[in-house]
């Protein structure tokens, strides 16, 4: 727990035992805590587990709200109105005339304001045994350094005690911390650190030095039209995307909330007000799941997802979907890739987790899922949406940004150089055609084409046309179909095939040969990228590899050749549609085969797990989709033998890396 949770004072034992206990330390009344950029995830939970019971998700249920980072009544109210409620000020504390503060008071106040607010001078047991805590000023008044300070009177003499008559008595008045009453008609917005030091003195400290502003909520606004907005040149698609997202979150509850400033578009977004769904409380009987959680299977013993078994669909495809969206945002609008491989990892988690999840304390036991993933579930579970994304789609540079990402040959550095030059959409890609490269070219002439999914049926097809030449040039072709095709899936981006022979000498230099064909029967109308590295050291696995290429070869170094492909039998169709479709061709000499079957058939994050995976063996190997070598030496490993089954020699390697035999369709991460 960080330190600025814990109580500055060390004498407040109780105060850890009852927070272990689960109970408050704390009279509170209702809390709502404001989530925002200044409130880290783990302080968040941290905050959360410590106010318990009075912790509240509707703000309307709340009588004090808490918020780091908010300064000043004007940034207040802005933030309220961003959580959905139309604050109207209390006309006291608006005024400056607080129980008997003058307007002349106030202005005096304005000139001296350098109160010490953390340091606590005594306290005292007086008036019928209750504490009362006494604020060390450092501004007292003419008269008062003339008089010096008076002791604290009794309640006979009629008026409350206060320590000194200074423009900040407001702030250094002496209260009974446990008759203070925080409810009424009125909400009180106080900075965090009221908190903080409430815990700090062992009892809620008056309002005053940490109130932000103090009012009533009004009735919410009907949700307002939303602005119109320049989005992509493809509205169409970009909105089936868009409403496809949606559609993923869960109907747990319904739920209208205002949208946030988007801190990207400059606050400019569309806001739609409101109401955020009744309390979950954390109770005893979520206390005692986390006693009683399902067992964890035992591949999560390993770290590594190219052990676990991850179906295709989930239990928990509803939040996996909103952490594809932090994860979308976290590579395109803040360029990061190390926390967007972090949202993948805990993706992967999700994805094998054979339970639904009900609570945060599942996740908090799988590898790779911290406690930033933690926070998203919980906020996930309770408002039914997850702040940091609910603004996308209506930010112009994530739609920008998105679309470019789209292109084939464009990753997120070079779709934020595109956005830096001030393009938005594909028209202004096509007005400054020379900068981009061949393959961006065809990437953005066949955008909608390329972004269309295969059926199942026409992948097959694809893959009959293909074996068909393969074996027209030689007899004695094999093929694979692998990619999301072998994972399961109806629906498929682009379309992988391996070829093999078990004569090591018909897939020597034969990629080329079988694209020569296939393009002089107009099947294929582009080759993107054709590589013949494998023919090219005589088809032997490579020795070494050092750091993973980020280049078109991928995780592996076969022969292979990626084009853009058509229907060669509907040409002179016209009223036939004919899209053009990604398909790569790998060629696989037969006694590795095997492994590159593997290497194109598991998700990404099984891929590269697999090869951090082998590395930890003793001795530690080098895996590649040409085959499996010793780290240190380079030596081939054999692990396939002389077996002519292609399904058998993806299962001795397997065996022979130690991995628990996973079917194509359980290594869907």
């Amino acid at each position: 727990m960080r330190n600025i949770l814990k109580p500055k004072s060390s004498s407040l034992k109780l105060y850890y035992r009852r927070l272990e206990m689960g109970s408050p330390c704390l009279p509170l009344p209702p809390v709502y805590l404001v989530h925002n950029e200044f409130l880290r995830d783990s302080e968040l939970l941290a905050l959360e587990r410590q106010l318990g019971g009075a912790l509240r998700y509707n703000i309307k249920e709340a009588n004090i709200i808490l918020a780091r980072g908010i300064k000043g009544p004007r940034r207040a109210i802005q933030e309220l109105q961003s959580l959905g409620v139309a604050p109207k000020s209390a006309q006291t504390h608006t005024t400056g005339i607080i129980e008997g503060v003058t307007k002349d008071q106030k202005s005096a106040k304005k000139k001296t304001n350098s109160m010490s607010l953390n340091k606590w001078r005594n306290i005292d047991k007086t008036l019928d045994g209750k504490d009362v805590i006494i604020l060390d000023s450092s501004t007292e008044s003419e008269d008062e350094n003339k008089t010096g300070r008076s002791s604290p009177r009794s309640p006979s003499q009629g008026s409350p005690p206060l320590m000194n008559t200074s423009p900040n008595s407001i702030l250094s008045k002496t209260l009974l911390a446990d008759d203070y009453v925080f409810g009424g008609d009125t909400v009180k917005f106080l900075s965090l650190e009221w908190y903080f030091d409430s815990i700090s003195a062992g009892s809620l400290l008056p309002p005053g030095p940490y109130l932000l502003w103090e009012g009533t909520f009004g009735e919410r606004h009907m949700n307002p039209p939303t602005p119109q907005r320049t989005l992509l040149p493809t509205p169409e698609k970009t909105k089936n995307i868009l409403e496809r997202a949606r559609a993923d979150t869960p109907p747990r509850q319904l739920f209208h909330e205002k949208m946030s400033r988007s801190r990207h578009s400059g606050g400019k977004n569309s806001q739609t007000l409101s109401q955020r769904p009744q309390l979950l409380h954390e109770s005893t009987s979520e206390h005692d799941l986390a006693r009683n959680l399902p067992l964890l299977p035992s591949y999560f013993g390993s770290p590594f997802s190219c052990h676990w078994r991850t179906p295709l669909k989930g239990p928990n495809e509803e939040f996996i979907a909103q952490l594809k969206l932090i994860r979308e945002e976290r590579l395109l609008m803040r360029g990061d890739r190390i926390s967007a491989d972090q949202k993948s990892r805990a993706i992967a988690a999700i994805a094998a987790y054979p339970y639904t999840i009900i609570s945060h304390y599942e996740i908090e036991r799988l590898p790779g899922c911290g406690p930033s993933t933690v926070g998203h579930f919980q906020e996930w579970k309770t408002t039914g949406r997850i702040k940091d994304i609910q603004d996308l789609e209506y930010d112009e540079k994530f739609q920008s940004m998105k679309t470019f990402y789209g292109i084939y040959d464009v990753g997120e550095k070079k779709a934020l150089e595109f956005y830096k030059k001030g393009w938005r959409d594909l028209d202004d890609l096509v007005e400054n055609w020379g900068s981009l490269t061949e393959n961006q070219q065809v990437g953005v002439k066949y955008y909608d084409d390329f972004a269309e999914k295969i059926p199942r049926a026409e992948v097959e097809y694809i893959g009959s046309v293909i074996l068909k030449y393969a074996n027209q040039i030689r007899e004695g072709f094999q093929m694979v179909i692998t990619g999301g095709y072998r994972r399961g899936k109806t629906m498929s981006g682009d379309v992988d095939v391996i070829l093999t022979h078990p004569d090591e000498e018909a897939t020597q230099d034969f990629v080329r040969e079988i694209l020569y064909q296939l393009g002089k029967d107009k099947w294929i109308t582009q080759q993107l990228v054709t590589s013949s590295r494998n023919s090219a050291r005589y088809q032997e696995p490579v020795t070494w590899k050092g750091s993973m290429p980020r280049s078109h070869g991928g995780f592996d170094t076969l022969d292979k050749g990626l084009v853009v492909w058509q229907n060669a039998d509907l040409l002179g169709q016209s009223s036939t549609r004919n899209p053009k479709r990604r398909v790569d061709i790998i060629i696989s000499p037969w006694k590795t085969a095997g492994c590159a079957i593997i290497g194109w058939s598991g998700g990404t994050q099984f891929e590269k797990d697999l090869r951090k995976y082998v590395n930890t063996l003793d001795p530690p190997l080098k895996f590649d989709s040409s085959g499996v070598v010793v780290k240190e030496t380079g030596e081939w490993q054999d692990l396939e033998g002389d077996c002519m089954d292609l399904l058998e020699k993806e299962k001795r390697v397997f065996k022979g890396l130690k991995l628990d035999w996973r079917e194509p369709t359980e290594r869907c991460n």
